[in-house]
């Protein structure tokens, strides 16, 4: 804050024996004059406050009694006064505690005991306000400044996750290959080992990146109406596999009318179970593991409150304030103290409330509650088409994998070759658009981020062409899995969107699902076809 000398007007002193006439005359000279120090050598004695002493020469008599007086008469011979060194903020501080009316008189500035100039009440809202406006501009800098950095960093763990999810994939990859080879049982652990860890460097990642984007405000919300028992089934088929592997008894419930919907970000809900129920099988090793989520319709709306309780040793009572805080160790499956602090994150963004708690007896309960609109979910209109059987690939389709990465086309021609595919390779999308138009393919697996062509480009292309191709089945095969990009993908003509490092099962899903897809809507377009002969 700037010293009191900052906004000092070195206004012309008048003696104790200036007559109250010359004094007059000089305000009625100079309108903006609030105030006149009056000084006896160099040393202040009086200051004459403007308003003031107009009232006395308007008072009845006021211009007989005063034009000849001497200045002394007329003057406040006890103002404030204050040194030049003094800060403005301090000085305030003394001006309020004498009410009112000291802040609505001038006050004189010294240097040494010395007159130096004088000031006013305006003079210091002036100030104030000044200071006020630099402070806003500082402020609003630094938010500007803190904000850029966050998306910078953002930005950077963006592009590291995507390359090293690249190399992460081929590893993966290869140990879920290995995995299904009659290898020994010490083998078996070595491999299951890398997986674990692979998954364990992935799920950090993936947790800074969202920390990260949380932090400079790019964390989206996509809320969709969501069947809430579907929501539930699909987190415990996520989990089961995990519990049974570390001998824990995972119950997954759902409590609630079985057809109730909310409007809500049900792939971020599911992250944060996904974080709660990891943490939770982490520390209940041979235990029990409890998720649960309860649904409550008022109206229009809905209450969620979700519940994940272990049988673990519990928290210790200094951190179950801080258990959500980045990077408190141990808050997470990974513990890299990232997991719980997006949980955070998505709950507060969504308005909800988050916290932990220790049970009564062993183990601790993660707990979150929200509101969220009630949806109503159109049942599926009746169809006349046949269902057709599920495709297992076993017809052995032709696929065209398109990557500008050595490794991870190996890895999907292995994958493919497993499913009993045969496979041909592209490195970009202008290959890939280009293999299409000569040469038939079942379905295109492709890669987003490449070379001249990337991956959106080349299926807007496909699309664009003439004839069937124009139809062929995409699947995305990419790093980039975040839920806004996976929409994107999906958007503008890709059938599934499959994340690196690429899941065996997953892939497989996804291809039946896609080529499924594709075969119910030949057989639709069938029909139609006819009629238009005919």
């Amino acid at each position: 804050m700037p010293t009191i000398e900052t906004l000092t007007e070195r206004a012309e002193a008048v003696t104790p024996q200036t007559p109250g006439s010359d004094v007059f005359a000089r305000f009625e000279r100079e309108p903006d004059t609030l105030v006149i120090p009056v000084v006896e050598g160099d040393r202040p004695v009086g200051l004459i406050e403007r308003n003031a002493f107009l009232l006395k020469i308007a008072g009845a008599f006021g211009h007989a009694l005063y034009a000849g007086r001497p200045a002394v008469h007329v003057m406040d011979s006890e103002p404030a006064v204050v040194e030049a060194g003094v800060q403005i903020d301090a000085f305030c501080d003394i001006l309020q505690q004498g009410g009112p009316g000291a802040l609505m008189r001038g006050f004189i500035v010294t240097r040494n005991g010395k007159y130096h100039g004088v000031g006013t009440a305006v003079s210091l809202l002036q100030a104030v306000n000044e200071r006020q406006r630099q402070q806003n501009i500082e402020l609003s800098d630094t938010r500007t400044q803190a904000l850029a950095a966050a998306r910078a960093k953002s930005q950077f763990l963006a592009i590291m996750s995507h390359e090293l999810r690249t190399p992460m994939n081929g590893v993966l990859a290869v140990a879920e290959l290995l995995r299904r080879q009659p290898l020994n049982a010490q083998a078996q652990a070595h491999v299951s080992t890398i997986v674990e860890s692979s998954e364990t460097l992935l799920r950090i990642l993936q947790d800074a990146l969202d920390l990260s984007r949380a932090e400079a405000g790019e964390l989206e919300l996509n809320a969709e109406p969501t069947p809430l028992r579907s929501m539930m089934d699909d987190v415990e088929a996520m989990w089961a596999p995990r519990a049974s592997q570390d001998n824990v008894t995972l119950m997954v419930s759902y409590e609630g009318d079985t057809e109730l919907a909310a409007v809500i970000d049900s792939i971020r809900i599911k992250q944060v179970f996904n974080n709660l129920i990891g943490n939770a099988l982490k520390f209940a090793r041979n235990g029990v593991v409890e998720a649960g989520l309860k649904a409550v319709a008022e109206g229009d709306r809905i209450r969620l409150e979700a519940r994940v309780r272990d049988d673990g040793p519990g928290l210790d009572a200094d951190r179950v304030d801080v258990i959500f805080e980045p990077f408190v160790h141990g808050s997470g499956p990974d513990g890299a103290g990232l997991g719980l602090s997006i949980c955070r994150q998505i709950i507060d963004r969504m308005d909800g409330r988050i916290w932990a708690e220790n049970n009564p007896g062993r183990g601790a309960t993660f707990a979150f509650d929200l509101n969220a609109e009630r949806a109503e979910m159109e049942a599926a209109p009746a169809s006349n088409v046949e269902i057709l059987p599920d495709l297992d690939l076993q017809d052995s389709p032709h696929i065209l994998i398109v990557d500008d990465n050595a490794t991870n086309r190996v890895v999907a021609q292995a994958l493919c070759e497993m499913f009993g595919c045969t496979s041909e390779t592209a490195e970009d999308g202008v290959e890939a658009v280009q293999a299409v138009q000569e040469r038939r393919f079942d379905m295109v697996l492709m890669d987003i981020k490449m070379p001249r062509m990337d991956g959106v480009q080349a299926t807007q292309a496909i699309r664009a062409l003439d004839g069937p191709v124009r139809t062929i089945p995409i699947v995305a095969l990419t790093a980039n899995a975040d839920p806004e990009d996976a929409r994107k993908y999906l958007s503008i003509g890709m059938a599934a969107v499959v994340e690196k490092p690429i899941k065996p099962e997953r892939l497989r899903m996804a291809m039946n699902a896609a080529l499924e897809q594709a075969a119910m809507a030949d057989v639709v377009q069938a029909p139609a076809s006819a009629r238009s002969v005919a």
